[in-house]
């Protein structure tokens, strides 16, 4: 379990020691102070100052003249913040001239009042789109079109103009597009000056980005700063002669932490572990090997609480094994090798090293699945040298998806038995891990044409009064067995459709099998070595393609979901996030 374990900090003093034990638990960096109200100096607030930073030094790339302000505050921040406020301001502006300008193109550089006063002698000039030119030939038969051609922005479509004396032209066939409400020339003005004031900020935001960053830089090092500390008197009770503040801080940074703070002064700490019914931030700390799925744990949003299980390591295993079965082919693997391979540090300086460890276990696994039933870009080898390969047939890849997927969920259901110890609850999850049993034993038979085995009824049914008997014994006999018996109605179908949940192993496996194989057809009936070669190419980068898109979209579903589900995890977690110093050079990192 990689879950680091929290203990319950309370730090307090005297009032004048304040800002001196603030200094040390920023230094430290591993107090998350006690949410007790509203944090204004909060994470948002600090992401957004970073945010802030990037988007000024960002602007220094803009193809803009360079504009100093007229007069340059001192506050580069609040400067910035009004440069960048004002240009969101005016391409709002810009953005909505620009769509009626869109919209009137179709009437050229016609005056809306033109428009009005020829309707005010009678006369009616319309504009309409259509897609059915019978009707339009017809109408143009009748002498009431001016111009027709087809639409600028949908070739499938006509756009034609009319003109009729008396009452405006009703037409059911065509959409009669609205009337310009702005004069061109005048909106032609307008654009051009928004354009240009914005030109003149953006010009503003790269002289600032050009000539003050290091400055600019520094002042919103202090703001992240202030707002640290802020957050900490906002977290803290204080009054004119103690302070008190409290949080959570991992345990084995309580010596640390316990040996600064006595160095101060007039103050004292005092460290518990956590209450019943109290959230604590959850940290994790992966091994080398192991840290991979921590990366994409944090990409996709997934952080197990503080008290639910951290199957981390268990589910970088899986998810590596589920991964070369879904690829399905050892040539894939052994080109993904050689790319992450030969572009490691620069990938891991884009996506991260984690991300990039994690693949190199992937393209592993994959070639030594490969390697193993002798599949390689589509095709079948049958030995090497006198050495014959595994052929896995339907029957064959459906007991080994069934048969991790037994070993996959048995494991989360075991794992819950461990954490229970020896009760009655413990006794009602073995009940679960027998219903499971039967229904692998039942699905898995079923899908291979063989007959049930006889032992599945039977503990199917001891699995059930298992669970209805001793899964809530805590409520009384009769209260207990009604409650576990719409614990078991409820749950048995999800525990089935966990079960199926391991068919898609065996259906993307043999898919992109096929889609290599069929790949290579289509380039060998070509005959031409430029085509085949081209089909190839195309073919099996779709392929592989679509093969990385499975590993998030089944892969890490199995282990996120149908397994955890098991391990009664929720995801329920919140990340542990001490009061610390920002350092805008680390921004990058």
């Amino acid at each position: 379990m990689a879950t680091v374990g929290m203990k319950y900090a309370l730090v307090c003093g005297a009032r004048d020691m304040r800002g001196k034990a603030l200094e040390v638990l920023l230094d430290l960096g591993a107090l998350e102070l006690h949410r007790l109200s509203a944090v204004t100096g909060g994470r948002a607030q600090r992401q957004a100052l970073i945010r802030l930073y990037e988007q000024v030094r960002d602007c220094g790339a803009l193809d803009v003249p360079l504009q100093c302000p007229e007069a340059v505050p001192d506050d580069l921040v609040a400067l910035a913040e009004q440069l960048l406020a004002d240009t969101d301001g005016l391409f709002r502006e810009l953005n909505e001239l620009l769509a009626i300008d869109e919209r009137q193109q179709v009437w050229g550089e016609i005056s809306p009042g033109h428009l009005t006063d020829l309707a005010e002698e009678g006369i009616h000039v319309q504009c309409w789109r259509t897609d059915d030119p019978q009707s339009l030939a017809w109408l143009d038969s009748e002498g009431t079109v001016l111009w027709q051609g087809r639409h600028p922005q949908n070739a499938r479509e006509m756009l034609f103009y009319t003109l009729r004396r008396g009452e405006p032209l009703a037409l059911d066939w065509a959409v009669n597009l609205a009337l310009p409400d702005r004069d061109p020339a005048s909106l032609h003005t307008q654009i051009s000056h928004l354009r240009a004031r914005i030109e003149t900020l953006q010009g503003g935001l790269r002289w600032l980005a050009r000539e003050r960053i290091d400055e600019f830089g520094r002042q919103v090092a202090e703001r992240i700063d202030e707002l640290s500390i802020e957050s900490g008197r906002i977290q803290s009770h204080a009054d004119e002669h103690v302070f008190v503040l409290s949080g959570w801080i991992p345990a084995d940074q309580v010596d640390a932490c316990a040996q600064r703070l006595r160095q101060v002064a007039g103050v004292n700490a005092s460290f518990r572990d956590p209450r019943p019914g109290e959230d604590p931030p959850t940290l994790t700390r992966y091994p080398a090997w192991a840290r991979p799925i921590q990366s994409i744990f944090e990409f996709m949003g997934y952080r197990p609480g503080y008290h639910e299980y951290d199957a981390g390591q268990l589910i970088i295993v899986f998810f590596t094994v589920f991964s070369a079965l879904l690829i399905n082919d050892g040539g894939y693997g052994l080109l993904l090798l050689c790319l992450l391979g030969a572009g490691y540090r620069r990938l891991s300086a884009a996506l991260g090293s984690g991300a990039v460890q994690l693949g190199l276990y992937v393209a592993g696994a994959t070639a030594l699945y490969g390697a193993l039933t002798g599949s390689f870009f589509g095709m079948q080898f049958e030995s090497l040298a006198g050495i014959p390969f595994l052929h896995l047939d339907t029957n064959d890849m459906i007991r080994l998806s069934f048969g991790l997927g037994i070993l996959h969920l048995s494991l989360g259901r075991l794992i819950q038995v461990r954490r229970l110890g020896w009760s009655a609850k413990m006794v009602a999850e073995l009940g679960w891990l027998a219903m499971l049993w039967a229904i692998f034993l039942g699905i898995l038979n079923v899908f291979t044409g063989q007959p049930i085995p006889a032992v599945s009824g039977p503990l199917l049914g001891l699995g059930a009064l298992l669970v209805v008997a001793l899964s809530n014994s805590e409520r009384g006999i009769i209260r207990g067995a009604l409650a576990g018996l719409g614990e078991l109605l409820g749950n048995a179908t999800t525990l089935f459709s966990d079960m199926m949940s391991y068919i898609r192993i065996m259906a993307v496996g043999f898919a992109s099998m096929s889609l290599a194989m069929t790949t290579n057809l289509m380039a060998e009936q070509t005959g031409s070595v430029f085509f085949g070669g081209l089909i190839l190419l195309v073919g099996h980068a779709i392929n592989l393609g679509l093969g990385i898109i499975a590993l998030f979209v089944h892969g890490l579903r199995l282990n996120t979901l149908e397994f955890a589900r098991q391990v009664g995890v929720i995801w329920s977690g919140r990340a542990f996030e001490p009061l610390a110093r920002f350092q805008l050079k680390n921004i990058e990192d």
